[in-house]
């Protein structure tokens, strides 16, 4: 605390400086008043009050002074009170107008507090922020790119009723995330970047800055959008909390709508944010804990609701970290098993997700539910 005191009075010492004299004038001047015309005003606090109002050049005349030194102190006050104040009035603006330009720039240094970090940008970085601020319109979010001012000045007009903030800069560059308060985010989001002009052909700055983000922040959800497969054993070994491939299911998809047509239509159609049925993730109701997979299925069905899958949240095991990277019967026998317990070996894995449980799947606190859930027709 005291710290962040010294540190906020050192960047503006200038107006410390100038507070200075000012508040010399004011009880220096209100001393001189008393003893001078102590014989008409009736206390301290009148000749603070005339000094205040005068050197403001306010001027209430309901207090002036009668003697000679009275008015000399009268003419003082007036001349340095009007530089003085001038001056401090004057740099105050400056101060605003500064914070405000840098601000706008993306030169002023972030100090929320878990907030989430989006570093990069691309055409789909738009589509991102909307579905989060349609989760979340409280969320406070930071875009770390380089994009040019006026289309920046866009986006930030755009989102301008949320907590859109802008840090300019590339954000493999450490004192570039450090103003982005990198340290204190809840969450960084790394994709593709194209803001400084050139297309984004290879994951390297996305996995360095992977790396460096994890040393920054240990304790932060690290989510990353890569471009290559081969990238993900590198993405891995950052220890991010999950990633995304481009068009890993494209193949996919393209030969279901062959063999199963209709099934990449339900895909999409659950995806698409304007669509009457939506996933949503929500934690087991109270009254469920304890109870069965197949109890949730009638509670919500009897909601016009749809429970596909269990999700759990969980702390990574560290057991990895005994294990070889090329695995041996052993260490596959071993992740094999704890897989089967409910826990995930993965370095940075954090969501453990089943997909239709079975019926007799016994709920707990803590967990939560996918659920398909019908909208206004």
């Amino acid at each position: 605390m005291f710290r962040q005191f010294a540190i906020q009075v050192a960047r503006y010492r200038h107006l410390v400086l100038l507070l200075i004299p000012i508040l010399v004038l004011v009880f220096g001047g209100a001393v001189v008043f008393y003893l001078v015309e102590a014989s008409h005003i009736s206390s301290f606090m009148d000749a603070l009050w005339w000094v205040i109002i005068t050197m403001t050049t306010v001027g209430y005349g309901d207090i002036v002074p009668n003697t000679f030194v009275g008015r000399l102190v009268g003419f003082v006050v007036i001349l340095l009170g009007v530089v003085l104040v001038s001056v401090f009035t004057a740099t105050v603006a400056s101060v605003f107008v500064t914070q405000k330009l840098k601000e706008e720039k993306g030169l002023r240094p972030i100090n929320d507090q878990d907030h989430l970090v989006l570093c990069g940008w691309n055409p789909i970085a738009e589509q991102f922020l909307d579905e989060l601020f349609r989760s979340s319109p409280q969320m406070t979010v930071v875009l770390v790119n380089q994009l040019p001012e006026e289309q920046i000045h866009n986006i930030l007009t755009l989102y301008r009723d949320r907590g859109l903030k802008y840090v300019r800069g590339d954000f493999v560059n450490e004192m570039i995330l450090e103003r982005a308060n990198v340290a204190r985010a809840r969450a960084v989001v790394i994709i593709p970047d194209a803001s400084s002009g050139m297309a984004p052909r290879s994951d390297e700055k996305t996995i360095l800055a992977a790396f460096t983000i994890r040393a920054m922040n240990p304790r932060a959800r690290l989510l990353v959008h890569i471009l290559d497969r081969d990238s993900e054993a590198y993405i891995k070994k950052a220890q991010v909390d999950d990633y995304i491939i481009s068009d890993a299911y494209s193949g996919i998809m393209l030969g279901r709508m062959v063999t199963e047509p209709g099934v990449p239509q339900f895909v999409r159609e659950l995806l698409n944010p304007g669509s009457a049925n939506s996933v949503h993730r929500i934690p087991v109701p109270r009254e469920l804990v304890g109870k069965s997979f197949g109890d949730a299925l009638m509670y919500f069905r009897r909601r016009g609701q749809l429970p596909i899958g269990l999700v759990m949240e969980k702390e990574p095991f560290s057991l990895k970290t005994i294990l070889s990277e090329d695995y041996s019967y052993l260490d596959e026998f071993i992740e094999t098993k704890f897989r089967q317990a409910g826990r995930s070996l993965k370095k940075g894995q954090q969501v453990d997700v089943r997909l239709n449980p079975p019926d007799e799947t016994l709920l707990h606190e803590g967990q939560y539910l996918v659920v398909i859930q019908r909208g206004e027709p």
